[in-house]
């Protein structure tokens, strides 16, 4: 054999030796400490002048758009929060008096990032105000098990009656896209970020028409995200945009192609380090301080931490995220691609595991499942993740040409798609605050009435949910939370609907509508009896399909879901 040959057959073996390798990937890897570490503070008193001060520098870091965001939630003048506001010089400087450096500030979770050696490390965290102190893990990357022979035939599968849309065809008509688009709506006004890795590539053809209005890499602190030869290296992030904002009429249209883009570049393709949740957290507070109504993050952080942690309250990233998601932006994130890692790493990681995330899961084209994504619950037992997408040979940009598209898999792209869906309902209601928009979502989804920990409320109905939202615009009268008062079993339903009414709700009538809005049917119940909790309604005759149930009371409260006719 000569030595060209065994070199060959050497590379083969190592290569096979790292897959076979990747599924016990989280028990032989250990993070190891880097130079960082995070102080997270106490909460600070201030004197009126000084908070007076403190705000007025907050709200100058914020564009316009962002403010008005911002006011949807927080009803205040300006709409600021303490945890929006920045350390005093005073305790900045008494940290750096230790020796340490302050690499960056955190806003959402009052923290600084420092380095310095352990005396100084050490020094700083027995600071009187300093709450808590936390290094900042390592870990080598390991890329995702390779897909199996079956699925990667599946993900090449492609059938399209969809002209326009050519290969993009299939992931946006499984959540119902097309159908909205003929109702006029791309996503035109709406903000979305798209918070990633390298954006390489950017001059594809699919994207010739985008609004970029701000990017910057903070994994090398410059503002140009595409490959540059220095860390970061890749185009993931090229292709989730893609996925979102990608037109080229005939071979691929994405699902909000008329929105305006923020770009930030958080990972570096080198390592996996927790130092990104660092960048990320950083890169987030960009997206809020110029306006970004959605961010679309394909990352997820978990091999540092334990499934204990996944609860809402430990990652760094996720609490930061909640944050945010109450200063008004609507944070979509993939769920992750560990469901074959066994229990307890099949579970999703951070920042997903938020109380206010929308976690985006995975389906193949058949709709069913697919393995390879993380499933919830989280920790304290919250469904996640919140709706499923495509996840198997989702197209996007070929980062190898600037005309090409090639199937991809992965909740990364399962999340783009949804992000988009949520850009077409917002803009249906630009009022719409993050809960709303959680809880149109969840009604219009396909397993609305029956969640569980593998598809969340199901596959998003693009369609439905912005008839829904268009409802909500023009309604004078604001929908009720549904899941606290009403129930209607079976869903989907043949030719009985049982509806069931809590915590004293009265209806003085239920009506069924179709998605245009047309109604097919109205019951009037008896208004001089008391009304009965329980309402069994024969609706016979209609096309199977989904229709909005609305039930009204004399205070012309309104509770409304989406049933589905088999």
């Amino acid at each position: 054999m000569n030595g060209k040959l065994k070199l060959i057959c050497l590379c083969i073996l190592l290569l096979q030796i790292r897959l076979s390798a990747q599924d016990t990937r989280q028990m032989d890897l250990k993070p190891v400490p880097t130079d960082k570490h995070w102080l997270f503070l106490t909460p600070e008193t201030r004197s009126q002048g000084e908070l007076a001060d403190a705000i007025r520098e907050a709200e100058s870091s914020f564009t316009e758009r962002s403010l008005i965001r911002r006011q949807k939630v927080i009803h205040t003048n300006p709409p600021i929060r303490e945890c929006d506001l920045l350390p005093s010089q005073p305790r900045l400087a008494a940290i750096e008096s230790t020796g340490c450096k302050i690499e960056r500030v955190l806003r959402y979770l009052n923290a600084v990032t420092v380095t310095g050696n352990s005396t100084a490390i050490s020094e700083a965290s027995y600071l009187g105000f300093v709450e808590a102190s936390r290094p900042v893990m390592a870990l080598p990357r390991i890329t995702s098990p390779e897909l199996s022979q079956e699925e990667t035939e599946s993900a090449t599968h492609f059938i399209s009656d969809a002209e326009d849309y050519g290969q993009s065809y299939n992931q946006v008509a499984l959540v119902n896209i097309p159908a909205v688009h003929n109702r006029g709506y791309r996503g035109s006004d709406i903000i979305i970020g798209v918070q990633d890795t390298g954006f390489d590539n950017l001059g594809h053809v699919c994207l010739s028409h985008i609004e970029i209005l701000a990017a910057y890499d903070f994994v090398n602190n410059d503002p140009e995200v595409g490959n540059q030869h220095d860390m970061g290296l890749g185009a993931h992030g090229l292709r989730v945009l893609t996925v979102i904002a990608g037109l080229d009429s005939g071979n691929f249209i994405g699902a909000a192609p008329s929105a305006q883009f923020i770009l930030t570049k958080t990972e570096n393709s080198e390592w996996e380090r927790r130092v990104e949740e660092d960048d990320w957290v950083a890169g987030l507070w960009f997206h809020d301080s110029l306006g970004t109504d959605i961010l679309s993050s394909s990352l997820s952080y978990r091999d540092w931490y334990r499934y204990e942690d996944l609860n809402g309250e430990t990652a760094v990233t996720t609490i930061a995220a909640d944050s945010a998601v109450g200063a008004g932006m609507i944070i979509v994130n993939s769920a992750g691609n560990t469901g074959r890692d066994g229990y307890p790493f099949s579970k999703i990681g951070a920042p997903s595991d938020g109380n206010l995330v929308i976690s985006v899961g995975g389906v193949i084209s058949d709709s069913t499942h697919w393995g390879g994504a993380s499933q919830g619950p989280t920790f304290d037992g919250r469904i996640k993740p919140e709706v499923s997408t495509l996840s198997v040979g989702v197209y996007s940009a070929n980062n190898y040409s600037q005309v090409g598209y090639m199937p991809r898999n992965g909740t990364s792209y399962a999340c783009p798609l949804a992000s988009g869906v949520i850009a077409l309902i917002l803009e249906a209601n630009p009022q719409l605050t993050p809960i709303q928009m959680r809880q149109i979502l969840f009604e219009t989804s396909s397993h609305s009435n029956r969640p569980d920990t593998l598809y969340g409320y199901g596959i998003p109905d693009a369609l439905a949910a912005v008839i829904m939202a268009e409802a909500m615009s023009v309604s004078s009268t604001p929908l009720l939370p549904v899941e606290n008062y009403m129930t209607a079993y079976p869903n989907p339903f043949n030719s009985v609907l049982n509806v069931r009414f809590k915590h004293g709700f009265a209806p003085e009538f239920i009506e069924l509508r179709d998605l245009r809005g047309r109604i097919v049917s109205k019951y009037y119940l008896n208004s001089g009896q008391i009304q009965p909790e329980n309402v069994r309604l024969a609706f016979g005759g209609f096309a199977s399909g989904g229709y909005f149930l609305s039930a009204r009371d004399k205070r012309t409260n309104v509770l409304q879901k989406v049933v589905f006719v088999r």
